[in-house]
């Protein structure tokens, strides 16, 4: 029966629920967020103020475990029941009536998908794993079964643009499988090597995620049959790839919702809170994820909003110095859409460094046109303190942080103290050719900092054992920005024997002797 679920008190994206639920599915008919619970019960949450939600209770005969659902446009929401003795799916139209269509025993099923037949009409897929095929649900509930894959099957998804083709994952055969819905049959397995579970198809199917057993999950390029393996925080489990290119998933033992930014290879999180056990997520039209919250009772809202880190990050400097380059964010909704004129503030701990306005924070908004679409660029950043020097991206009017980690602030260097050699010493040349390298040494302080814009010296020690270009026996290089100094290229004399070039810094006492020989 329907119940109104109070604003959260503590975390304004979490919502009670009547129900502890294991999965959710969108429904496009009543715009609502549909879930189930292990025992197969049905509900539906509503996310509008002031957030209804409502548990469907089951008739008598419908007994077992449910993992799954799915929502499907004019004909209710579906689960897949089994107990010992009998198995079923299940259907719940959106006035919380349910439906019962068994099969003749008992089988697993842990995922469900919506596809089309060989005639192009709808129908749902079911991997039944103990049985080794796939079920079909047609519109009017009758059931039909492929032929049995002798390598068992697990998980299925079916991309949205190319609903005939249904990706499937074989435990057995460690492989990802398509089946042709126009022919019946299944196509060569896609080796991985590992036991695979949930699969995850991009709307466009033109990559496919697998999750394994371990923390491992492979993106599979459809179109070169490339496999990337990417690591993961907790092993995977239910999974949604977007159309920005963007894979979710979740994992009761993993406490976070996990997510692998499009061309990254590897997996970020976001917490939902000790002991929240997130169990399943689906996304809604206003392309906010949502996410059930089985050790909760719960859903939880994740932003529409994301803000990504696209340069800036991992750069050195010293105090007193900007860093090289500024930090550039991308605006963008879940599902990757650009939004432009969005205020950005950047930010950083204040008295750790200003940006060009001399202040720790600045506003920036991002672009409306063509290429700059939803990106916002910072000024130059200087900063005033050694050390770690995280900077802070924020959308204000969203709740969307990005964040640059790896800044390093080092010392501002002292007064040159000495050099240190690098390389070309020890050469070996016939008369009156040219050495193979020059000789680089880099300039340091007491505390060993490099030194930038000192002059360095080279001297030839050795009356016409060699010459610098113009004929000299000594020049003066300034060194550069990471302290280094590179002498120019030496030539020989006309005698056999050996040499020094005496390297130094004006007003230290600590010179370097760079042997070379002439033969």
């Amino acid at each position: 029966m329907p119940s109104a679920a109070p604003p959260p008190v503590t975390d304004s994206d979490t919502f009670p629920i009547d129900a502890s639920a294991v999965d959710v599915a969108w429904h496009n008919d009543d715009q609502n967020v549909w879930f189930v619970t292990a025992q197969g019960t049905m509900g539906h949450f509503e996310p509008r103020s002031p957030w209804g939600n409502t548990v469907f209770s089951p008739g008598p005969g419908i007994t077992g475990t449910a993992n799954s659902l799915i929502t499907w446009t004019g004909h209710g929401a579906w689960t897949f029941v089994t107990d010992e003795k009998a198995s079923a799916f299940v259907r719940c139209t959106t006035d919380g009536q349910y439906q019962v269509y068994a099969l003749n025993g008992a089988t697993d099923c842990r995922a469900l998908a919506l596809g089309l037949n060989k005639d192009g009409r709808p129908r749902l897929v079911a991997p039944l794993i103990s049985w080794g095929q796939l079920a079909f649900v047609d519109t009017g509930g009758g059931v039909s079964y492929s032929m049995m894959y002798p390598d068992g099957l697990y998980g299925v998804s079916i991309a949205a643009q190319q609903r005939a083709r249904y990706w499937l994952t074989s435990p057995k055969g460690k492989a990802l499988v398509a089946y042709d819905a126009g022919t019946g049959t299944f196509g060569s397995p896609i080796l991985l090597g590992v036991e695979p579970r949930d699969v995850a198809a991009a709307p466009a199917g033109d990559v496919v995620w697998v999750a394994t057993k371990e923390k491992v999950v492979f993106k599979y390029t459809v179109a070169d049959g490339t496999l990337t393996r990417i690591e993961t925080p907790f092993a995977a489990n239910h999974m949604l790839a977007t159309a920005d290119g963007t894979l979710w998933f979740v994992s009761t033992s993993g406490d976070a919702v996990g997510y692998v930014l499009p061309d990254k290879t590897r997996a970020a999180t976001i917490p939902t809170g000790q002991g929240s056990r997130p169990s399943g997520l689906t996304m809604s039209g206003d392309s906010r994820l949502w996410v059930a919250l089985s050790g909760r009772r719960a859903l939880q809202r994740v932003s529409r909003h994301r803000l990504a880190a696209v340069s800036g990050d991992d750069q050195k400097t010293t105090v007193g110095q900007h860093f090289p380059k500024p930090f550039e964010v991308k605006a963008m909704l879940l599902d990757g859409t650009p939004v432009g004129g969005q205020k950005i503030e950047f930010s950083v701990e204040e008295g750790a460094g200003v940006f060009e306005n001399g202040e720790h924070t600045e506003i920036k908004h991002t672009g409306s046109q063509s290429e700059q679409l939803g990106f916002a660029t910072s000024s130059l950043l200087t900063p005033l303190k050694e050390g770690p020097c995280p900077v802070t991206a924020r959308w204000t009017e969203s709740d969307a942080v990005a964040s640059f980690t790896r800044l390093t602030v080092n010392p501002q260097p002292g007064r040159a103290d000495r050099v240190r050699y690098v390389s070309g010493a020890g050469q070996t040349v016939p008369p009156g050719k040219s050495f193979d390298n020059p000789m680089k040494v880099i300039v340091e302080d007491a505390q060993g900092n490099t030194v930038e814009g000192v002059q360095v010296t080279f001297r030839i020690l050795g009356e016409n054992m060699a010459s610098f270009p113009g004929g000299t026996d000594v020049v003066h290089v300034p060194s550069g920005a990471d302290g280094s100094a590179d002498s120019p290229v030496l030539t020989a004399g006309d005698k056999q024997g050996d040499f020094s070039v005496e390297v130094s810094v004006d007003d230290t006492w600590v010179s370097l002797l760079l042997r070379q020989n002439i033969t």
